[in-house]
């Protein structure tokens, strides 16, 4: 397993896992534990998909996290 995200509020890791999961790629949502959590109500996460589907989860996560950042 190959993590591709890291989020700093569950809600965005669901997202994701939503996206990763229309395109057919099985992911798994864990914990981050080493994350500083005092600044987050809402907890940390990582994304962990099988190393065959890294590279196309990876992109359609990269599309997920820059769309909108040139709207300003």
């Amino acid at each position: 397993m190959v993590e591709v995200g890291r989020f700093d509020a569950r809600k965005d890791a669901e997202f994701a896992r939503s996206l990763l999961a229309v395109a057919k790629i099985p992911c798994v949502l864990v914990p981050d534990e080493g994350a500083d959590h005092r600044d987050s109500p809402f907890g940390h996460a990582r994304i962990l998909v099988a190393d065959a589907d890294a590279d196309d989860a990876a992109t359609i996560l990269r599309r997920y996290t820059t769309s909108g950042e040139d709207d300003g």
